[in-house]
């Protein structure tokens, strides 16, 4: 999976992130993007479960034990060094979402949790200051929205916009470093209040879009 395969508003916020940044902000989003895929084709749970196994050690491994060859892998290696295995609980959220019966809010909570401590490792990566809760309440909101966007099922979207509601309503300035995540946020309130309209779909979004990156809200 290369950077096209990425939403437009992942590929947006990217841009926006500091030069020697890039890489790490691309390969945790190409990693997410990954473990979605890995979960919507899946034929059987297990079939899953063995790809985000994989995963699993992969990021758990020490440098030398890394398999070699992967090139998402290779990325992240190089990125986060020693906080690649912080990545774990990302893939243990989308396991959440493989084995729920049906969309249950507590492997969408799961789920959440998992993004939001891969967005700290992110941060603890690129060497951003310490706003832990400020990251927390925008990657959850984050998301939720990007699950959002991707349901078409009436009851599903109508239960998790309810969730959505519900969420922390802060508006936190994050420093420039997380220009990308306060992007991302930005994007996630605007997908919120129009019932969860896809987050980069039209000019308003893209100038919502070019605001937060100027400005970093």
């Amino acid at each position: 999976m290369t950077d096209e395969d990425l939403p437009p508003e992942a590929r947006v916020a990217i841009g926006y992130a500091g030069m020697a940044d890039r890489d790490a902000f691309a390969s945790f989003l190409t990693l997410d993007r990954q473990l979605a895929r890995a979960v919507a084709v899946a034929s059987e749970p297990i079939v899953g479960q063995l790809r985000l196994a994989w995963w699993r050690d992969a990021l758990s491994a020490e440098a030398s034990g890394r398999p070699l060859g992967n090139p998402l892998l290779d990325a992240i290696a190089m990125a986060f060094g020693p906080l690649a295995v912080r990545l774990v609980p990302l893939v243990d959220g989308w396991e959440a979402i493989l084995l729920s019966d049906g969309l249950e809010m507590d492997s969408i909570a799961s789920l959440s949790l998992g993004r939001e401590e891969a967005w700290l490792a992110l941060a603890g990566a690129i060497g951003a200051p310490d706003e832990r809760t400020a990251v927390r309440h925008a990657a959850g909101r984050w998301a939720v929205a990007d699950l959002l966007a991707g349901l078409s099922e009436p009851g599903e979207r109508a239960s998790v916009l309810e969730l959505a509601r519900g969420m922390p309503d802060d508006d936190p300035r994050l420093s420039r470093p997380l220009r990308p995540l306060a992007i991302l946020d930005r994007l996630a309130r605007r997908s919120f209040a129009a019932g969860g309209a896809p987050l980069l779909a039209d000019r308003a979004g893209a100038l919502v879009a070019l605001r937060a990156g100027l400005f970093g809200r």
